[in-house]
């Protein structure tokens, strides 16, 4: 599925400034009621500290309304037993109860959660504003409208309002937790991934991040959390764009003869490099003008990396891929990618003739069994089609190893050393791959 169908991604113009703020707070305010488990976890995080979640749910029997709201007005939130006031931002929370901000009117909370007679106002930030005493007004104003008689402040009012710093890395954490365990379940909930890569987007250090210098190679998922958010950041922070793709990892390419440069963690924390050329008829129009060659090593950062490659003949029916053919030098009688090749056999194939001429061609130049690498006679001959289209690529690759990796990544918060390594990395595919 393409990312850029995040459910809470905006393309609005209006507002820009709030914009951000509006977002992530939909966005956890939606999440949580779609996912129980999501707000089943960070409920009983804030009510830790108290009996309220025994009370709540100890009983089979006993009766729990729920209500999440967004952009309530104080003089909207009655009946309540407790309010938990909660600090959602970049900041560290200040001393509730010495905030003098007692202006009386109807400020506007972003998120309200109700349960029975338990309610959780959130005020929402999108970087490190501190929002302590605006959040001390909201409740002041909440208390005021029950038509409070006594002075606000904590010796009256200590008992039934508890304040919370529930800053965004707090949030993540538990969202992350939950995510995995989800994943782990195979029951993975849309609306807490897409929020958590909205979040991703807005500020990677908001996400429980190691360093790679602090991971074992053999963690996969982490390692590729940390290029993820690498990523993320160069698509921010220069005109290369992210790749609109939840299943694999990478950026656009711009050159006629490739178009996306993919990268991925092995099993040994090592980082793979591959970009396919010719992945299209269109692609190798311009890779065979001339017999093309690749560069045997490509200079990363001073250091040479050993470029290797593989022949990939892709079978494509009404533009989706549904076979291929995958081999190397050693697979070969005799080249068959060539210019009169290239021209005479890619494109669009008809049964008859066509096909039995690309039968008698890698009969002719490959020494292995092709027919069961890409399943012919189900795929093609028996398959009901009666054409496809063809084209000669290859894929290219580089590889990283985890130890270069560590040496770079050495601060949880500083993505910088990575960011340059993706953008010499893409450079060099781009000016140095393609002989000419």
């Amino acid at each position: 599925m393409k990312s850029h169908l995040n459910i809470f991604n905006t393309h609005t113009n209006v507002n820009q400034i709030f914009q951000p703020e509006n977002d992530l707070t939909k966005a956890f305010a939606i999440s949580l009621q779609e996912d129980p488990l999501f707000f089943h976890e960070v409920f009983k995080e804030i009510v830790n500290d108290t009996n309220i979640y025994n009370e709540l749910f100890e009983s089979l029997n006993s009766e729990t309304f729920i209500n999440i709201d967004i952009q309530k007005r104080a003089s909207q939130i009655l009946n309540f037993d407790h309010i938990f006031a909660i600090s959602l931002s970049d900041s560290e929370f200040g001393d509730f109860w010495e905030q003098n901000y007692n202006q009386s009117f109807d400020p506007i909370c972003d998120l309200v959660i109700q349960v029975n007679n338990i309610v959780l106002v959130f005020e929402t930030k999108r970087d490190n504003i501190n929002c302590t005493a605006q959040l001390y007004n909201q409740i002041l104003n909440i208390i005021n409208s029950e038509n409070a008689t006594q002075d606000f402040n904590k010796k009256n009012y200590g008992k039934i309002i508890t304040p919370i710093d529930f800053n965004w890395s707090k949030l993540m954490a538990i969202a992350y937790k939950v995510s995995n365990f989800e994943r782990t379940m195979n029951s993975q909930n849309r609306f807490l991934s897409d929020f958590i890569s909205l979040v991703k987007h807005h500020n990677f250090r908001w996400l429980p991040e190691q360093s790679i210098s602090t991971l074992k190679p053999t963690n996969k998922n982490a390692i590729e959390r940390r290029l993820e958010s690498t990523i993320e950041e160069v698509a921010k922070t220069t005109e290369i764009r992210k790749l609109n793709y939840n299943d694999r990892i990478g950026l656009e390419f711009y050159k006629p003869w490739g178009k996306e440069i993919l990268f991925s963690i092995n099993y040994e924390g090592n980082l793979g490099v591959y970009i396919y050329p010719g992945n299209t008829k269109k692609e190798g129009y311009h890779l065979f003008e001339n017999n093309p060659k690749f560069s045997e090593t490509l200079n990363i950062f001073g250091t040479d990396y050993k470029v290797k490659y593989n022949y990939h003949i892709k079978f494509t029916s009404f533009q989706k891929y549904f076979q291929g053919l995958y081999f190397s030098e050693t697979d070969l009688k005799k080249p068959i990618y060539t210019t009169e090749n290239f021209r005479k056999y890619t494109g669009r194939k008809k049964r008859g003739k066509q096909w039995d001429q690309l039968e008698l061609l890698f009969d002719k130049n490959l020494n292995y069994n092709w027919k069961k690498q890409c399943d012919w006679k189900n795929s093609i001959v028996d398959s009901g089609k009666n054409q496809f289209d063809i084209s000669f690529g290859y894929e290219v690759y580089i590889q990283i190893p985890f130890q270069k990796l560590q040496e770079l990544d050495q601060n949880q918060y500083d993505l910088t050393n990575l960011i340059n390594l993706v953008l010499e990395i893409h450079q060099s595919f781009s000016n140095d791959l393609l002989l000419k």
